[in-house]
């Protein structure tokens, strides 16, 4: 009789657990670091000390510098693409929708993609910047769905969809502003007051 598999013990993990968490602790460590200090100034021998890991470790899972920056960023932008979703979706209000999306972004901002990419954008390949750029478009594209679907019911006024997505990312960066603590109450007040400027512009008449 053929000898049994030797069962795995309750609790440990399988090999394959342990390659994603690893996987994962080094795209949410380079994707920090990336968006503190740019790409240049970040080496895979920085981002394996910060996560405990060896350079070698990194290059097992990914297969170059370039590679983990497209990872990380692809990560990053995904991650606020299913926030910003799960914030609108479960309003009843577009305006309150952008009030909870900004308040989370001005409290959490992120690097301006544009000022990352311009910088590592010449060790990048096609794919990756596409991937990259494809990602960020899907942050757009879900935001014009919302004001597309405001102008249908006469929320706000007809203009591009796109565009206004576009604007209302462009106004989340002012979370990056050092100094807007002290200026303002809390994110919250400030997410009021640049929802409330952002729709006096755009609400039909």
């Amino acid at each position: 009789m053929p000898e049994k598999p030797a069962k795995r013990l309750r609790g440990r993990p399988r090999q394959a657990d342990n390659d994603i968490s690893i996987q994962q602790t080094i795209i949410y460590t380079a994707s920090t670091l990336f968006e503190e200090y740019g790409y240049e100034a970040v080496s895979l021998q920085q981002i394996g000390k910060q996560c405990g890991v060896s350079k070698p470790t990194i290059y097992y899972h990914f297969a170059s510098k370039p590679e983990l920056f497209k990872v990380a960023m692809t990560t990053m932008l995904n991650n606020v693409r299913k926030v910003t979703s799960h914030l609108l979706n479960e309003v009843d209000h577009l305006e309150h929708g952008l009030v909870r999306l900004a308040e989370a972004r001005l409290a959490n901002p992120h690097a301006e993609i544009e000022t990352m990419m311009r910088e590592a954008e010449s060790f990048l390949d096609e794919k990756q910047v596409r991937e990259i750029r494809e990602a960020e478009q899907k942050i757009h594209e879900l935001l014009a769905e919302h004001f597309r679907l405001a102008m249908d019911q006469q929320i706000l006024r007809e203009e591009d969809p796109m565009f206004l997505a576009e604007t209302f990312s462009t106004l989340m960066l002012m979370g990056n502003r050092e100094n807007n603590p002290q200026k303002y109450e809390s994110h919250l007040a400030l997410a009021q007051k640049v929802v409330s400027l952002f729709l006096q512009g755009a609400k039909a008449t």
